[in-house]
């Protein structure tokens, strides 16, 4: 619905966004022990053809993430790998993945906690 504002004499109208599709900001790159992430230009990061185990997902991570922010993060494995997240992941409900399964693509759904400073993990399939 349309809202209008008053500011010092000057009217300003809002509009309504309808059937607007926002689109995910994608990163990916192949294979890496310490994968390189940046959250405030990333939502969607994958690591694709992954040949070693992950040693860190938090040694170069970057950004400021902001309260209730998403990172999403897929692993295509070329046979089951080990999965370290580091000190900047944690827990919810769902329990971090701690391995690949095969070459089967692994999603692992994060939301920034501000309490904790860490991305808890609120989907993992």
């Amino acid at each position: 619905f349309p809202v209008t504002i008053f500011l010092l004499g000057t009217t300003l109208t809002a509009n309504t966004i309808g059937s607007t599709r926002i689109n995910p900001r994608v990163t990916t790159t192949t294979s890496s022990a310490t994968p390189t992430i940046n959250t405030d230009t990333t939502d969607i990061f994958g690591l694709t053809a992954q040949t070693v185990d992950i040693t860190s997902f938090t040694t170069n991570l970057s950004g400021t993430p902001v309260n209730g922010q998403r990172l999403w993060i897929y692993i295509v494995g070329t046979a089951a790998r080990a999965i370290t997240w580091g000190a900047s992941f944690g827990a919810s409900t769902v329990p971090l993945p701690t391995t690949t399964v095969s070459t089967n693509r692994l999603d692992v759904g994060f939301v920034w906690n501000v309490a904790t400073s860490k991305w808890r993990c609120v989907a993992s399939a």
